[in-house]
Formats: structure tokens, C-alpha cells, sequence
């Protein structure tokens, strides 16, 4: 290995934690967001990385890695148990919201199929955002064998999408839709403080309160029970026939998808154990190997891929505001109230990290925990669904 594939590892290793820390000194930064800093300084980086011969190929192969063992980790923190606790509107909504978004991912493909390539992925990914988020957008792409410039062009263009709406959902949003659907009505919080303020401890964003050596030694206790899940999943694989008579490494490019649900499956399994799901630093150990990802996503991607991004944006903002605007319709149909459809809306188009601000703007904290929850099933969920419907919707290529 020589030393300019070294430093391109110390960049994609190391810049995530700087940008981090950048983000947490600057507060206004954090409305772009740390995803899309790595993917931008990566970007920047990708013509001096290239210029001084640093091995890419190594880094594209290093991103099916980091994808694979973020998947678990962020699924441990789950308390899938909890979800009996949620009240029967907040299920509902939910439901409605996943419902809403394969009925249009299905639609937007039959609408854009002949003039966006790889329409029946694209849906698929999308249906995966929608329902949980980023994670599953970048697991179901390599699951699928999307190229990377692919889910680099689509996650821009989330960024564009989600934007809009997220600003929607903290300004105008509530009065409109109070016009249209019913009144919060306060259940009381079936949760124990304790959950609270873990979840809400591990989404916020904020430092957790545990001392920094145990926190680093449950870290890499938690990477290394991942690493195992991928090496569970790539050993079964290793085990099936190859349809092209390849053998070892070689026959796992022909089962990236069922690698992954093996793998969201282990983590969604693992987080039945209590001492796995309640250990400190899960989520952002999952989220940081994404942005590690995110990274090398930037210094690998070939700008002459930009065209078609147009019509890629096009499929996203009408499967994302199509979702949203049949959630509305089906919770009015339903007599779901506006802060319980906002609430499980953001946590299927954002996920988990999102429910906070949009409940601190409906000044209702007792949705942020159930809120919470429906993002982390939305994750657990959101990679069958996507493979699902991508495999689903080629049958009609």
C-alpha cells in the first residue's frame, strides 16, 4: 500500500470527526448537515486524491464494508417491544405513511421509467428513505448494485427535497394542516423516564453522559459484534450455488441484497438482547460509518455522471411530496390528528434524529419518544421494503 492510498484512509477516517466537530462549534452548519459536508469535502478532495495515485478501487470496495456494518449498529438501539406502548393513532399514521409511499415509489416508476435509468432502483431507494432513511437509501442501493455516482446524485437531490419539506414542517405546516385534520388529543406518556431520555439522549445529537473510556470500549465492542453480523452474512452467502460457476469473494457480488437483509435481520435480532440495544453509542457509531461512506462517495464520484440529475430530482420530489400529500389525504380519511400525522410524516422522510425539532415546534413533547420509535421500525423495515419493491418492479422492466 503506498503512501497516497494511506493519507486517502486517514481522509475518509478522520474527516468525519472534523467536520463534527466544526459542526458542533457552528450551529447554523448543522442545518446542512454533516452527510452532506463529507460528501462535499470528499468531492473536493477527489481531484488531489486521484492526482497523487491514491488506490480508489480500494475505497469504492471499502464502502460496501462500511455500509454493511453501519446497518447493525444502528439498528441494536431498537426496542422494537416498545412499539405495543404507541398509541393506536400514532400506529395508524404510520402504517398510512408506509402505505402511502409504496403506493406512489410504485407509480413514479411507471411515470418516469423510460427517461430515468434505473427507474424500478430508484423507486426502490426511495421507498427505503421514506420509510427510514438515509441508512437504508445507501443500504438498498448497493443491495441492489446501484452505482455509486447513482445514490451520490439521489441523495443530493434528498437533500434538495428534504429541505423544502423539512422547512415546511417547522413553519407553515401545523396551521395549515390544522385546518384539515383534528386536534392533538394528550394520551400521557406510557414510557418510563429512563427510555426518554435515552433515546432522546442517542438522537438528539448531544454528548452523551458516560465516561469517555467505557464509552470507547462499548464502541468497539458494538463494531466488533457488526463486523461479526457481516461475517455470519457473507458466510451463508458463501455457502448458496453461483449462477455463474464463480467461487470465494467473487460469488458475493451475486447476493449483495440478500447480504443485506441477513445483516439488517442480525441487527434488528441482536437488538432483542437488552444489554446490546441499551449499550451507549450505537447510533452514532452506525451513523459515524456512514458519514465515513459518505466520504468516499465524494472522492469517487465522476462528475459526467451530473447528467440526468434533473429528472432524477424530478422522480424524488414526486415520490416525496406524492407520499406526503396521500398521508394527508388517508389521515383525514382516518381522523388522525395534525401533530400525529407531522410526527410519524417526519419520522418516515427523516428518521429518528429529525422527530425532536419537529415536536419542539408543535411545542408537544410527548410525541418525541413514540415519534422516535416509528423512526427506528422505519429503519428496520425500510431495506425489505425497498429490495421488495426494486425486485418487485423489474419484473415490469
Amino acid at each position: 500500500m503506498n503512501i497516497s492510498t494511506i493519507v486517502m484512509l486517514l481522509v475518509i477516517i478522520l474527516l468525519p470527526r472534523l467536520i463534527m466537530l466544526l459542526i458542533s462549534k457552528v450551529p447554523f452548519l448543522a442545518t446542512l448537515g454533516p452527510v452532506f459536508f463529507c460528501y462535499f469535502l470528499g468531492l473536493l478532495l477527489s481531484w488531489p486524491m486521484k492526482a497523487i495515485g491514491a488506490d480508489m478501487t480500494l475505497a469504492s470496495d471499502l464502502s460496501s464494508v462500511l455500509v454493511c456494518v453501519a446497518m447493525p449498529l444502528i439498528l441494536f438501539s431498537a426496542d422494537l417491544p416498545a412499539l405495543k406502548k404507541l398509541a393506536r393513532p400514532m400506529t395508524v399514521s404510520f402504517s398510512l405513511g408506509t402505505i402511502s409511499v409504496i403506493i406512489v415509489a410504485v407509480a413514479a416508476y411507471f411515470v418516469f421509467r423510460n427517461s430515468v435509468h434505473d427507474a424500478a432502483n430508484i423507486s426502490g431507494m426511495l421507498t427505503g428513505t421514506y420509510t427510514g432513511g438515509t441508512p437504508n437509501m445507501i443500504a438498498i442501493g448497493h443491495g441492489l448494485g446501484t452505482e455509486n455516482n447513482r445514490i451520490l446524485l439521489l441523495q443530493a437531490s434528498d437533500m434538495i427535497g428534504g429541505g423544502i419539506y423539512f422547512f415546511l414542517l417547522i413553519s407553515v405546516m401545523a396551521p395549515l394542516l390544522r385546518r384539515i385534520l383534528p386536534e392533538y388529543t394528550p394520551v400521557g406518556c406510557s414510557f418510563s423516564h429512563e427510555d426518554t431520555d435515552r433515546y432522546i439522549e442517542a438522537f438528539s445529537g448531544k454528548k452523551q453522559s458516560v465516561k469517555p473510556l467505557r464509552m470507547f470500549i462499548t464502541r468497539v465492542g458494538l463494531v466488533m459484534l457488526s463486523l461479526a453480523c457481516v461475517a455470519i452474512a457473507m458466510g451463508i452467502c458463501l455457502l448458496l450455488p453461483s449462477s455463474y460457476g464463480n467461487t470465494g469473494l467473487a460469488k458475493l457480488g451475486e447476493y449483495t441484497a440478500l447480504i443485506m437483509l441477513v445483516v439488517t435481520t442480525l441487527g434488528i435480532a441482536l437488538s432483542f438482547v437488552k444489554k446490546v440495544r441499551t449499550a451507549p453509542g450505537s447510533y452514532s457509531s452506525g451513523q459515524y460509518f456512514i458519514l465515513m461512506f459518505s466520504v468516499i462517495m465524494g472522492l469517487c464520484f465522476d462528475t459526467s455522471a451530473v447528467s440526468g440529475g434533473l429528472l432524477l430530482l424530478g422522480m424524488l420530489l414526486f415520490i416525496q411530496f406524492g407520499t406526503v400529500i396521500l398521508h394527508i389525504i388517508t389521515a383525514r380519511i382516518f381522523r388522525i390528528d395534525y401533530h400525529t400525522m407531522m410526527i410519524t410524516s417526519t419520522a418516515g422522510v427523516f428518521g429518528p434524529a429529525f422527530i425532536i425539532p419537529v415536536a419542539k415546534a408543535l411545542r408537544n413533547d410527548e410525541i418525541i419518544l413514540p415519534g422516535i420509535l416509528c423512526g427506528i421500525l422505519g429503519y428496520a423495515i425500510g431495506n425489505y421494503l425497498g429490495i421488495g419493491i426494486a425486485k418487485l418492479l423489474l419484473l415490469f422492466a
